[in-house]
């Protein structure tokens, strides 16, 4: 059976691929990012995880609202660290 995308299912996906290839460069080599379904997912190590979290949740925030200050739908963001021990997962709303 195939699948029909909505144009919300397709605007989802496309932001979520935009953000991840705009995460990509601003983190650099500080983690590995890429998508779990509809999510972006940001790997980081143990140490950065402890340390640099806060940090790191601003970057995003600021990075994303920066460059996509309007949004058709939510995106979820989850950063674990390379040993899946801890996990961290937030929501950035929509615009309104």
């Amino acid at each position: 059976m195939n699948e029909i995308l909505t144009m919300a299912e397709l605007a989802a996906r496309t932001l979520t691929v935009n953000v991840i290839h705009l995460l990509k460069s601003e983190i650099g080599e500080q983690g590995i990012v890429a998508a779990l379904g509809n999510q972006v997912l940001i790997s980081i190590s143990k140490t950065d995880f402890e340390q640099k979290l806060g940090n790191l949740l601003q970057k995003i925030y600021y990075t994303i609202d920066q460059h996509f200050p309007v949004r058709q739908d939510h995106l979820s963001v989850i950063i674990r660290d390379t040993d899946a021990r801890y996990e961290n997962v937030f929501k950035i709303w929509k615009s309104t």
